[in-house]
Order: C-alpha cells, then sequence, then structure tokens
C-alpha cells in the first residue's frame, strides 16, 4: 500500500511538473552580464556559496501571489512591473543537502522538485501550460534579462 500511495504521488507530481537541464558550461555575453548583475546588486553574504544552490523564480509566473517552500519559509511576489514590463525575479538559497523542494501557491498543484547536485541553478516559473510548473536546471548563472 505505501508504494501504491507513492507512485501516485510521484504520478501527480510528473503531470504538474516540467523539467528541463541545461548542462551548458559556456557563458554567453549575456549570461555574464546576467551574473554580473547578481554579484553586484545582491550583498555578497547573500549570495550562493559551492554548498548551496540557487533558486531563481520567475515574478510574472508568480506577479501577486506568496509561495511557499518546504512549509518553512515564503516569497511574496508584491512587484509591480517595471516601465519595460517586467516583473522581475526573487533568489532564494537552498543547501545541496536537502533532498527535494516542497513548492505550493495557489493557483497550481503543490509540486515536489528534486536537488540534483549536478546543478547549481533552478529556474522555476510556469512551464508552457500554465496550470503546470517549469523548472530548468542549469550549470550555469542564466540570463535573466526579463521575467
Amino acid at each position: 500500500m505505501l508504494i501504491s500511495f507513492f507512485l501516485i504521488i510521484t504520478q501527480n507530481c510528473k503531470t504538474a511538473l516540467e523539467i528541463t537541464y541545461n548542462s551548458n558550461k559556456e557563458k554567453s555575453k549575456y549570461e555574464k552580464l546576467s551574473e554580473e548583475i547578481y554579484l553586484n546588486n545582491v550583498p555578497e553574504e547573500q549570495q550562493k556559496t559551492d554548498k548551496e544552490v540557487l533558486l531563481i523564480f520567475n515574478g510574472l509566473a508568480f506577479k501577486g501571489k506568496t509561495l511557499f517552500i518546504n512549509k518553512n519559509d515564503s516569497l511574496v511576489f508584491t512587484s509591480l512591473p517595471d516601465q519595460s514590463g517586467c516583473y522581475g525575479i526573487l533568489f532564494k538559497k537552498i543547501g545541496k543537502t536537502e533532498k527535494n523542494i516542497k513548492l505550493s501557491v495557489s493557483g497550481k498543484k503543490d509540486v515536489i522538485i528534486p536537488i540534483d547536485l549536478a546543478y547549481d541553478y533552478m529556474e522555476i516559473g510556469d512551464s508552457y501550460d500554465k496550470n503546470k510548473w517549469g523548472v530548468v536546471y542549469r550549470k550555469i548563472f542564466p540570463n535573466f534579462s526579463c521575467y
């Protein structure tokens, strides 16, 4: 019975989640620029270390909502779009000792996302189907020009 319960939970998560892996290690000029913006705007003590994964949340996907992370942390997406229409992004560091991340937000099924130790960055937002979560695992800091 326990195995069938686990299979049902796993199947539900898969239908609510689309995962993409980007193993590129070469940084484009836009990725270098995005990383520089991050390093210049986030205080050093809040920046990701080698023992952490940086979660990058798409502001447009979560605008006006509160996102719950592992039931004990939350991010509030209250930002209005800037002049170009961008809602921005929010960052959250998670230790690589964590096995999974549980995310909850209104309008989507709760989802459990595994942490893959081969990747240092995870972009989290919508998939093409706005009712699903979209996750991109990345080895290098991603380019984010507008979210």
